[in-house]
């Protein structure tokens, strides 16, 4: 059976007065603790024995004293009272400092290009951060999953949301290894990869990602056939080194790899281009500390080439 964990309304009312009694064994002294007038104070009991249904206190005129349902209700309560007390100082120190765990729900594609340079330092700067990062192609429901942001490519997000940019726009572009080229050629224009060999990515939906290239202000997608399907981009990255076949990935992915002479770029008059990664999280969602020195860090430190 569910427990029901419904407070009654007014329930709480009362107890920090009845604890500060029951600690100083004084009416007097209690009141002058909280801030108040000595019969405000004993309204208060009073209003609390009611709900209770039983006396908590003994009073004389020289002393005051706990009675058996008094004794009974403060075990129970004092530690309850500090462990709320305790949970609400802990929600305020979140909401004073950076400090917590931080869910980002990032897509697989950028884990690399985009955290690799910034991960260690924004660790060390913030100690108190515990970062955790979700690698997820799918566009993610933060609130439902308990993420405080995600990132995510600027045409995919909602005009609801909170966005803000983390890399200039970038190409996709096809890469290869040269030992490829050298076995199959290099294609002239896209519509020369329908006789290549192509790797293709299943996006999270279900469907193959398509290959679109632009010429002019004409946009248009190319249909690919190759041996290997991946849902992954690191496996794409895999399969194309290999040399078995031609991939499509995002530009800052390839750029390392391209400099160093293992993968070469084709079609690059013909390259698509993104608006860019953007970090997002609800409009209607407060930004703590947390979230915000993590924004902060990555747009101040990010490198200029990925930054854009």
């Amino acid at each position: 059976m569910k427990q029901d964990l419904t407070i009654p309304q007014g329930a709480l009312d009362g107890i920090e007065a009845f604890l500060r009694v029951a600690e100083r064994r004084s009416f007097s002294a209690a009141a002058a603790d909280l801030g108040v007038s000595p019969s405000a104070i004993s309204q208060t009991i009073k209003a609390l024995e009611t709900r209770v249904g039983a006396p908590l206190f003994m009073r004389t005129t020289r002393s005051v004293g706990l009675t058996q349902a008094g004794e009974m209700f403060l075990e129970r309560a004092a530690p309850a009272y500090t462990g709320l007390a305790d949970a609400y100082e802990a929600a305020r120190n979140l909401g004073n400092r950076p400090a917590g765990r931080l869910r980002i729900n990032l897509m697989r594609g950028a884990v690399q290009p985009l955290f690799e340079p910034i991960i260690a330092g924004f660790c060390e700067t913030y100690p108190d951060i515990e970062l955790e990062i979700y690698a997820d192609d799918a566009l993610a429901d933060l609130s439902a999953g308990g993420f405080d942001a995600g990132v995510r490519m600027g045409e995919s997000l909602d005009a609801d949301v909170i966005a803000v940019r983390l890399t200039g726009p970038f190409r996709f572009v096809v890469a290869a290894a040269p030992a490829y080229l050298d076995r199959h050629g290099r294609p002239e224009t896209p519509e020369e990869l329908r006789e290549h060999r192509c790797i293709r990515f299943r996006l999270a939906t279900g469907a193959l990602m398509p290959w679109t290239f632009e010429k002019g202000n004409r946009e248009y997608d190319v249909g690919v056939t190759g041996p290997v399907i991946v849902n992954d981009w690191i496996a794409a990255l895999v399969a194309i080194r290999t040399g078995v076949a031609m991939g499509m990935m995002a530009e800052p992915m390839a750029k390392a790899m391209v400099a160093s002479g293992e993968l070469e770029l084709v079609l690059t008059d013909y390259c698509a281009a993104t608006s860019g990664l953007f970090l997002y999280y609800p409009g209607r969602k407060q930004v703590m500390p947390k979230l915000r020195a993590f924004i902060d860090y990555v747009r101040e430190y990010l490198p200029d080439e990925i930054a854009g």
